[in-house]
């Protein structure tokens, strides 16, 4: 490494990463005090990396060796992580050290890109193991179910994936797919049922049991605990769900105790609201709930899933739509409280201008991503807006990712 001045490619360095950031890298400083970021080192570590691109004010690695182990640092337990699965990037980190990393990451996130400073808090995580019901997996070269190398389209076997519900591993366990075709695979942790969904004109897919549902209208039931009793939930293969349905416990959960108005809400609309599970989960006592999703596979679900509550709303309204498209109808009873889950990108400023339209007193936001997270916060702000509380949540242990449940109360 050079003495002095910036780094260029293909210098060998040694560095001390600082503390991990948004994406699951971590932060170290080259030796004039510049920016450089490498992927799967850990806080503590002293580590030997090679430089793969470098830019006026920071520069990126790769990680070539650990010279010496941070206290932070584990040797992965699950065979596929070990050999180069992407999916559990974190699987080197102690599992007792996630949640202080990942509130630190969403503390900056929003101190750097928001100008706010806030205490973040730890709402816990999902259990470390066998939590995942839904996973995307791809054909190895034999055929068999495979994972992705991490930043590689290679294929890694599945040998007994740590995070998979067991239920999900006996599937697997029995399926054969073209090489290289993609299938997504559910399971029910309710009765145990299942849904493939896949791109036919890609490939085919053998070896499923014959109870486990394909094509455009194959769906589980699942159910999950909620403070106003389970709720039970039709999933359509094509619509979006948790990684489970402890991570839907917990998210909804957490809501609650961010935003306890929506127990006795008069209008509560839930936007990006999937199949209904946030507004099931949270609305069981509102005059009216309404619903804003633009997947149809999600909207068709919700409208089974929000009339089963028991007893229902008087008014049920389900919106298939863009969010920054959406209007309320013009007989519509003015809205109290907002929740919104949106994608990783974020409400932006589409979203922001829908919840501003409704203005309602709270608004409970789910975020994941932290970037984008503080970005919504920042649009928030000058929407009038201000963010009282964050909770930060791990629904994927083992990975980077990072939920976070915040609370924004209308200022003017």
């Amino acid at each position: 490494m050079p003495p002095d001045g910036p780094l260029a490619v293909g210098d060998e360095v040694e560095l001390e990463p600082e503390r991990f950031v948004a994406g699951g890298e971590t932060l170290a400083r080259s030796a004039d005090g510049r920016v450089v970021f490498v992927r799967g080192a850990v806080p503590g570590d002293r580590i030997r990396a090679t430089v793969i691109d470098a830019r006026r004010d920071w520069s990126r690695v790769r990680l070539l060796s650990v010279v010496s182990s941070g206290t932070d640092r584990v040797e992965a337990s699950c065979a596929a992580r070990r050999a180069g699965c992407g999916g559990c990037d974190w699987a080197e980190v102690a599992d007792a050290a996630h949640m202080s990393h990942k509130v630190g990451v969403v503390v900056e996130a929003l101190r750097r890109t928001a100008r706010i400073d806030l205490d973040v808090l730890d709402g816990g995580s999902v259990p470390r193991t066998g939590y995942r019901t839904t996973m995307r997996v791809v054909g190895d070269e034999s055929g068999r179910p495979a994972l992705r190398m991490e930043s590689s389209n290679t294929a890694v076997p599945i040998t007994g994936c740590e995070v998979a519900h067991p239920r999900l591993l006996e599937l697997l366990d029995g399926m054969t797919l073209s090489p290289g075709l993609e299938v997504t695979v559910r399971v029910s942790d309710h009765d145990g049922g299942s849904t493939a969904r896949w791109d036919r004109r890609a490939g085919e897919v053998s070896g499923l049991p014959v109870e486990t549902r394909t094509g455009r209208d194959a769906a589980i039931e699942e159910v999950v605990d909620s403070p106003g009793g389970p709720v039970r939930l039709r999933v359509s293969a094509g619509s979006f769900f948790q990684s489970g349905p402890a991570a839907a416990r917990l998210l909804i959960r957490t809501l609650a105790r961010v935003v306890p108005e929506c127990s006795d809400a008069e209008h509560l609309v839930d936007l990006y609201g999937g199949v209904g599970l946030l507004a099931a989960g949270l609305g069981s006592s509102a005059r009216r709930l309404t619903v804003v999703e633009s997947s149809r596979s999600a909207t068709s679900d919700a409208l089974v899933n929000l009339p089963r509550l028991d007893p229902p709303p008087a008014e049920i309204d389900v919106a298939t739509s863009e969010v920054g498209a959406w209007r309320a109808s013009a007989d519509a009873a003015p809205c109290d409280v907002v929740i919104a889950d949106p994608a990783r990108s974020g409400l932006g400023r589409p979203g922001v201008a829908a919840v501003e339209r409704l203005r309602p007193e709270v608004l409970g936001l789910v975020s994941c991503d932290p970037v984008s997270m503080a970005r919504d916060a920042a649009l928030l702000a000058e929407a009038g807006f201000r963010l009282e509380s964050a909770i930060a949540l791990d629904l994927f242990p083992g990975s980077h990712h990072v939920e976070v449940v915040s609370r924004f109360v209308r200022d003017r």
